[in-house]
Parts: C-alpha cells; sequence; structure tokens
C-alpha cells in the first residue's frame, strides 16, 4: 500500500535517517528494497547495484509513535550520493510488501567507507555503528564471615532439700469417726438422687439438630483470552506454509466472513508467489470503478498494476477489467483508450461476452 517517506541525513557522513509513516507493520524483521532509475543494475545490494531486487535489513529499525524509523549507513548512502529519487519498497516477514513510495534523496556528506563486502543473498543484514560498550562493575571485596554464637550453657539442676516422707502423714485424733459418718451420709444422699434422675424421672433425650449449611460462595466467571490482532492471525495461518491455491480459498473465506483485513493480507502473499487468481482479487481492492471494500483507499495505479499480471497469464475476467479501469481511469490513473481497445479485444476473443459489449460502446 502507498505510504509516505522521507530522509534526513545525520551528522555523522554516511549515515541517515529514512523515517516512513502511514505504515502500522512491527519493526522487527522489516526489510527494505531501493531502486534507481537509470541503469539496467536498479536495485541497490551492500556491494553495490544488481539487476534482481534485493532486500536489505538494517539491524537498527524501531518506532518513534507513529512514524518507523529506519538507520542508513555508508552502504546505502554512500551509493546513492548524486542520485535524485529512488523507488523505495518496505516488506513485513510472513506478510510479504506492505508499503511503496518514491522518495527525493537530499544532499549529505559521504563516508567513502562502502565496499564489496562479497554476500549474493537476497536479502543482506547492513552492518550498524558499534554502540559503546559498558564500563565493568567494580568487584565488591567478600564478604566477612561472621563466627557463629556459642551453645548456651546447659541448665543447672536444681537443689532441694531432703524431706522426711512421714511428715506429710496425718496425725490421728478424735475426730476421725465423725468425719467417716459424714462421708457415709453424703453417700446415700448422692445415691438416692441418682436413683431419683435416672430411674423415676429420667430427663427428655436432648435432640442435637445440624447447623444449616453454609452458602456456596459465588465464583467469579473466568477472564476471557484476549482477542488476536488480524495480523497474528494471519501470521500463525501463513507460518503454516500453505500453498498458492490453499491460500485463495482461505482469504475467500475470510471474505464471506466479512474480516475484508485478514482477506487482503493472504490474498496479497497468494498474489506474490503468482496466483493469478489472488492477484485479480487483490486487484479488485483497489479498483476505482468498484465499490470500496471495508474502507480500503481506491489507487488506480496499483489496481492496473495488478490487474495486468493476471491479464498477463491469460486470464479473461483480468484481461476485461484492466480494459474497462483504461477506459474510465480515476484515483491516480490516466485514461488510455488505446490500451483499454487492446486489452478488451483479447478478452473478446476468449468469448468474453461483457468485453465484447465494452468494444461496441467504444468510440471508433
Amino acid at each position: 500500500m502507498p505510504v509516505r517517506a522521507s530522509i534526513a541525513p545525520l551528522p555523522e557522513p554516511g549515515h541517515a535517517l529514512l523515517r516512513v509513516s502511514e505504515l502500522g507493520a512491527a519493526p522487527e524483521g522489516l526489510t527494505i528494497s531501493i531502486q534507481r532509475q537509470q541503469g539496467p543494475e536498479a536495485h541497490l545490494a551492500d556491494d553495490g547495484w544488481r539487476r534482481t531486487e534485493t532486500w536489505l535489513m538494517p539491524d537498527e529499525v524501531r518506532r518513534n509513535g507513529e512514524i518507523l524509523e529506519f538507520h542508513l549507513g555508508p552502504e546505502i548512502c554512500d551509493r546513492l550520493a548524486g542520485i535524485a529519487t529512488i523507488r523505495l519498497r518496505v516488506r513485513e516477514p510472513d506478510i510479504g510488501v506492505v508499503g511503496t513510495t518514491v522518495v527525493a534523496w537530499p544532499a549529505m556528506l559521504t563516508s567513502g567507507a562502502a565496499g564489496a563486502s562479497g554476500v549474493y543473498d537476497d536479502t543482506v543484514r547492513l552492518r550498524r555503528r558499534q554502540a559503546p560498550q559498558p564500563a565493568p562493575e567494580p568487584e565488591l571485596p567478600p564478604p566477612l564471615e561472621i563466627a557463629p554464637e556459642p551453645p548456651p550453657p546447659p541448665p543447672r539442676p536444681e537443689l532441694r532439700a531432703a524431706r522426711d516422707p512421714l511428715a506429710d502423714l496425718p496425725k490421728r485424733s478424735g475426730a476421725t469417726g465423725w468425719m467417716i459418718a459424714a462421708v457415709v451420709v453424703l453417700l446415700a444422699v448422692g445415691g438416692g438422687y441418682y436413683y431419683w434422675t435416672n430411674h423415676l424421672h429420667p430427663p427428655e433425650p436432648v435432640v442435637a439438630t445440624a447447623p444449616p449449611p453454609a452458602p456456596t460462595p459465588l465464583q467469579p466467571p473466568a477472564p476471557e483470552p484476549p482477542k488476536k490482532s488480524v495480523r497474528e492471525t494471519v501470521a500463525e495461518y501463513l507460518a503454516t506454509k500453505p500453498t498458492p491455491d490453499a491460500m485463495l480459498v482461505k482469504a475467500r473465506d475470510f471474505a464471506k466472513a466479512g474480516d475484508f483485513a485478514a482477506a487482503f493480507l493472504v490474498f496479497r502473499q497468494a498474489a506474490e508467489q503468482g496466483s493469478a487468481a489472488a492477484q485479480l482479487e487483490l486487484a479488485s481492492f483497489y479498483d476505482p470503478t468498484t465499490p470500496p471494500k471495508a474502507g480500503f483507499p481506491h489507487d488506480g495505479t496499483l489496481a492496473a498494476d495488478w490487474y495486468e499480471r493476471a491479464a498477463l497469464t491469460g486470464l479473461a475476467e483480468a484481461q476485461r477489467k484492466l480494459g474497462l479501469l483504461l477506459t474510465k481511469g480515476g484515483a491516480g490513473l490516466a485514461a488510455d483508450a488505446t490500451k483499454a481497445r487492446v486489452w478488451l479485444q483479447q478478452a473478446a476473443a476468449q468469448n468474453d461476452a461483457d468485453a465484447k459489449k465494452a468494444l461496441d460502446g467504444l468510440p471508433k
């Protein structure tokens, strides 16, 4: 999708800051492609210019509010000296290209440090400035060992004087007989009371009642798991490495469920892998001749680009829709009746009735 970008030179020669706005992607794993206008070797790598597109992975990418900031070093800045404009593309891992625009390259001081690196992969990790190493922390002296406390002394034995065992025996007196008689009387009275209360008038049994059960406390409802974002859902699906045909079916299921954002991301991944049917679906999101889908902005140039990729495979529907789009133009695309007639004729040659009808309506 189209984004906005600008280049700000940094005080250090050969270094600049690329600021990209209107892009909601996470900074982790983002790669960029830089293309110049002149020459067959138009794609920039860290060892020079190549004929095929190369993806550069800066080590320093951070988000500052609504803006993504890419740090560009001498591998890029030195080789773009003297170039007026570049074509920039941003790619998100497992998703594909998420942004494209044209950027004016400012004049800046070069470092003269760019050189060949010998790396020939299609994704190149760029070197970054060395961050200062933190000073080592001073070593602390070993802790002092504290001697264990000595055990407490054993308790002293308690000294007691020996007593005469016969000293506690009571001495007999003349009142002993009266005491025995009193005990007998008390026993008789106690036995009579026991017989009266347990045999003649027993007490009524007490029935124990169980206490009412305590009310069961209400359990709070379990919290719902956090809902996944559209990008997380699509990334999990694409991590399974589906085929372009499987992605086409999945994207249409998303669209039927009303989730056009997820459908767009899956259609785009299948279109990037060469599916003509997915390229046709993706173009319809940008086509200004159709109603907008879930707020996606119309872009006539992008719609014509994706229609043309599908039309070149011989897909009659793509040829017809490209011809109709070129007939009217719109959303940044100029009308071109000559090209429109060529594509409509190719679709009509495949017995496309709507293409034949559109040809009859063109001015002779």
